[in-house]
């Protein structure tokens, strides 16, 4: 295989990650300029798409040299989350420490490696004089992490020709559920932040007996919320069931509608991380997050609220989410309650692209090029990502980077202690390379 310099991968990453481009306020133009020296280095030129002060994208191309299909590295985003407590960090994190073979800091994860590790393989492509069949996009965005407002939306709005694209890979895939099966998202859930408001009388809180007393509806409301049953699928848990090599008892009870509460209750007591999963793939979810009521203890408030967090499948969208939480509330709730959409919150649908492509059949036949007798298992995600946009454009996306067999990533995204193992780093820089020449090659 070509010499990929790992070396130059992580030097980037480090310089990425000391960069901090914590969002809000984003500025990525900082990395976005990183990127675009990287680039310069090698011969390469790019575009940058300033979408507002200190904030940026950037696209960079290799022109197909026959009228075939497009694929694209990314979009893939250089904001990072804030940091809560710095002081529980064992590493400072925005070092970009090489130590215990991780590249240790605030978005190593999530998603710095997988951007250093594509502009990387980009640009062994671009030395090596790659030809590919249809253009080869390089793509690094802003602003993903509170909803690509200034990044992969602004870029799809104000230059969707730039964005255009058959498939794209971006965040995440390639980790193994079960000895050599390697998970790739293809689809994802749609988010939505809604608010409940709930109307009262105010007034002395020494005097509470026959008031309208607006918390208390509130309370019963999140009850009921939470006690509420949403319709479920396990049209999405098929494949996973299939993939983690469970016996028939157990690909029954994840596959068959029925059995599926039962498969939930038994997992919550044996492996309650795997069962939240499951229930979060089969069914659109409401998690009451934020309550607001009241300002002084001894005045009762005119109104109190609280914040869902909804999670929509694919096919699902806001009427169904509203629909559902007037019949978990009862009709005399319903008839009071407010529900309106967050502003500035995420309002997406979800998507989901095809399993039956030739692109597909390219991503697995690179994870068994680096994996020998590997499989893939499609997955839904239950978070958003930019590849959302890039299916909204009229292309398909799929989560695709490749990690080390073994390593543990449950905790790390926006968590303290975030780390990437160099060895993924590694893997994940060979898997673009090596998906770029099977596909277009």
């Amino acid at each position: 295989m070509t010499n990929l310099n790992i070396d130059e991968t992580i030097t980037l990453l480090q310089e990425l990650i000391r960069n901090e481009c914590v969002n809000p306020p984003g500025n990525e133009l900082l990395s976005i300029k990183s990127i675009e020296k990287f680039l310069s280095k090698k011969g390469i030129s790019c575009k940058i798409f300033q979408s507002s002060e200190n904030r940026g994208n950037l696209i960079a191309r290799i022109k197909g040299s026959a009228n075939g299909p497009s694929m694209m590295f990314g979009p893939s985003h250089v904001d990072v989350v804030p940091i809560e407590k710095p002081d529980e960090w064992i590493i400072p994190p925005f070092s970009g420490e090489n130590k215990d073979g991780f590249i240790w800091g605030r978005g190593s994860f999530d998603m710095l490696f997988m951007v250093a590790a594509q502009c990387q393989a980009f640009a062994i492509l671009h030395k090596e004089k790659f030809k590919p069949k249809g253009d080869l996009i390089l793509a690094i965005v802003a602003d993903e992490e509170v909803g690509g407002k200034y990044g992969c939306k602004w870029m799809v709005d104000n230059h969707p020709e730039e964005m255009k694209v058959d498939n794209a890979v971006s965040e995440f895939g390639g980790l193994e559920i079960s000895e050599n099966k390697l998970i790739l998202p293809y689809a994802e859930k749609g988010v939505i932040g809604l608010r409940l408001t709930f109307k009262g009388q105010s007034g002395h809180a020494s005097m509470p007996y026959g008031k309208d007393n607006s918390v208390e509806k509130l309370s019963e409301a999140i009850i009921r919320i939470n006690k509420y049953k949403m319709p479920y699928t396990t049209k999405y848990l098929k494949h996973l069931a299939k993939g983690l090599g469970v016996g028939f008892i157990q690909r029954m009870l994840l596959s068959r509608k029925l059995l599926l509460p039962l498969a939930l209750k038994i997992l919550q007591k044996t492996n309650p991380v795997m069962a939240g999963k499951l229930h979060s793939m089969s069914r659109t979810t409401l998690a009451t997050t934020i309550i607001r009521g009241g300002q002084k203890i001894n005045v009762l408030p005119g109104s109190s609220s609280v914040d869902i967090d909804c999670r929509l499948l694919p096919e699902q969208d806001l009427n169904y989410a509203k629909k559902h939480i007037l019949k978990a509330l009862g009709k005399k709730l319903a008839k009071e309650v407010e529900i309106t959409i967050i502003e500035d919150s995420l309002d997406v649908a979800g998507s989901e692209s095809p399993l039956d492509t030739e692109f597909v059949n390219a991503i697995k036949r690179t994870f068994q090029k680096l994996i020998p007798n590997s499989s893939i298992v499609p997955v839904i995600s239950y978070g958003a990502t930019d590849l959302r946009f890039i299916r909204r454009n009229g292309g398909n996306g799929y989560g695709f980077c490749l990690f080390e067999s073994g390593e543990d990533i449950s905790d790390l995204a926006h968590n303290i202690n975030e780390k990437i193992g160099i060895k993924t780093v590694e893997l994940t820089t060979k898997a673009m390379y090596e998906l770029a020449k099977e596909y277009l090659g």
